[in-house]
Formats: structure tokens, C-alpha cells, sequence
């Protein structure tokens, strides 16, 4: 049986894929890597991909245990290399934690490619490969998924980072004690400026519901991003609680600092813990 193999449409299929797992890859675990190493990657792994395709014709009349050796040597080779080039991993954990991310990105866009292949071949009843209509869908839907998969992965990251940062705080005062959301605002540096005590900020009602009367008031001067400015009243409390799961966080003595107005936030947090 006679096997036609179009080049230019391989390297094409390959470097797109390549380039898209890489791309894909870098976003989730966080990796460092501009779009030049993705695309030199991408292009060794489309070249050797192609070449491991020529030479498994070229040997394809073997079989058993030494074809799946030398078939797993090929895919953990060219991987390796894509790795390496792509995103240079400073450490041995980093190259194995890269290396199994792609094989396991590898799979399941295998999986979903021949997905949809079969979809496509259904509904259209002709070879999705070697039409130009079918190598347009491809790409397109490639693209399509950079994008989904960029978007979906933003939400996700917020969503993770807003759930990190929201503790069940309690707070003590003069024998009371009243519980609230609170949220660590890694962007609070609000600090008491003669002794340097880091400011938590909480809504008025709330401090004024544990600590209705106080002996000593400290004053906070702050500047908004705008330049605008002014001075927050701050009492200083027996002890603070913050709870997320496991992790306890306690603040004895803490200063927090009474909001302007009432402190409204989206996700219903009422207190700022300082970083």
C-alpha cells in the first residue's frame, strides 16, 4: 500500500499544535518562556515529529516490544527537547514538572483532536486531513481554543486567588467579640507612621459594635491612588482572628483603622487584613 505524505501540511499540523500545547503550558504552571523559545521549540518538535514519521515507514513491517521502545524513546526525546528550548527549566523538578505537563497536555489534545475528527468525518463523510477545508479547521480551531482556554484560565486564576486571600476573621475587644469576612489585601500598606505597626482596615459599624467606647485613638493619615488624602481613626484591639481552612492567623494587639464610609465589597468582606 502506497502512503502519501504532504510535508509541508505535517510541519504546519505539527508546529501549530506544538506551539499551542507549549503556549498552553506555560500559562498554567507559570513557566518562563517568550514566544520566540515557544516557536523554536515548536519548530524542532514539528521537524522531529516528521522525521520519527519517516523513519517508523521505514520500519513499520516491525513490531512488538522493540517498535513501542523505540516509539516511547522518539515521543520522550522529542518532548525533552521541546522543553529544554521552550522554557530552559533552571532546575531538574522544573524540566520533570514541564516535561510530564506537555505529555499530559499531549494526550488529552489527542484525545480531543480525534474527537472532533470523527465528528467532522460523520457530518461531512470525506477525510478532514487532506482537504484545505479541514487543515482551515484545524487552525481555526486551534486558535479558537488558545483563546477560550486563555479567557476560562483567567477566571479560574481570580476566582483561586479571591478564594486564597478571604479569611473568617474574628476580632476581640473589652470582653466582646464579633465575626466578619475578611480579605488579605496584599495591596495595603498602611502603616502607623511613628512605630511602623502595619493598619487593618475595617468597616465602621463593625469596630463601633465590639468597641463602642475607647480610652485611646490613634490617627492614620493615608493618600488615595488619585493623590487625594485624609486621616482614618484606629483603635487598637485585644486580639484578631483570621481563619481559612487549616491556616490561623493571630494579630495580638492589632491597630485597625476605621473606614470613611461603609465598606462595601463585592465579595462581602468587611475588614482588610494588611499583608
Amino acid at each position: 500500500m502506497e502512503i502519501t505524505i504532504y510535508l509541508d501540511v505535517l510541519l504546519l499540523v505539527n508546529f501549530s499544535m506544538d506551539f499551542f500545547l507549549l503556549w498552553l503550558l506555560r500559562m498554567i504552571l507559570k513557566l518562563k518562556g517568550n514566544w520566540i523559545r515557544l516557536a523554536a521549540g515548536s519548530a524542532a518538535g514539528a521537524f522531529l515529529s516528521a522525521l520519527a514519521l519517516y523513519g517508523g515507514l521505514q520500519i513499520r513491517a516491525a513490531a512488538g516490544v522493540g517498535m513501542f521502545v523505540l516509539w516511547a524513546a522518539a515521543v520522550l526525546g522529542i518532548s525533552s527537547l521541546m522543553v529544554r528550548i521552550a522554557f530552559h527549566p533552571p532546575s531538574r523538578r522544573e524540566f520533570v514538572r514541564a516535561e510530564t505537563g506537555l505529555l499530559f497536555a499531549a494526550a488529552l489534545a489527542e484525545g480531543i483532536l480525534e474527537w472532533a475528527q470523527t465528528a467532522w468525518l460523520s457530518f461531512r463523510g470525506e477525510a478532514l486531513m487532506v482537504s484545505s477545508l479541514g487543515m482551515v479547521s484545524i487552525l481555526l480551531f486551534l486558535a479558537g481554543s488558545c483563546l477560550l482556554a486563555d479567557v476560562l484560565w483567567k477566571i479560574v486564576q481570580e476566582a483561586a486567588c479571591e478564594r486564597s486571600c478571604r479569611y473568617q476573621v474574628t476580632l476581640f475587644c473589652q470582653g466582646r467579640q464579633v465575626s466578619a469576612e475578611g480579605f488579605l489585601d496584599t495591596g495595603n500598606r498602611l502603616k502607623e507612621p511613628v512605630t511602623g505597626r502595619p493598619v487593618h482596615v475595617a468597616d465602621r459599624a463593625l469596630v463601633e459594635s465590639i468597641c463602642p467606647t475607647v480610652e485611646k485613638i490613634s490617627m492614620i493619615p493615608y493618600r488615595t491612588i488619585d493623590g487625594g488624602g485624609a486621616v482614618l481613626k484606629a483603635v487598637t484591639l485585644d486580639r484578631m482572628e483570621a481563619v481559612q481552612g487549616k491556616r490561623l492567623l493571630v494579630y495580638e494587639h492589632p491597630l485597625v483603622a476605621v473606614s470613611p464610609k461603609e465598606l462595601k465589597m463585592k465579595n462581602g468582606c468587611r475588614i482588610l487584613l494588611h499583608e
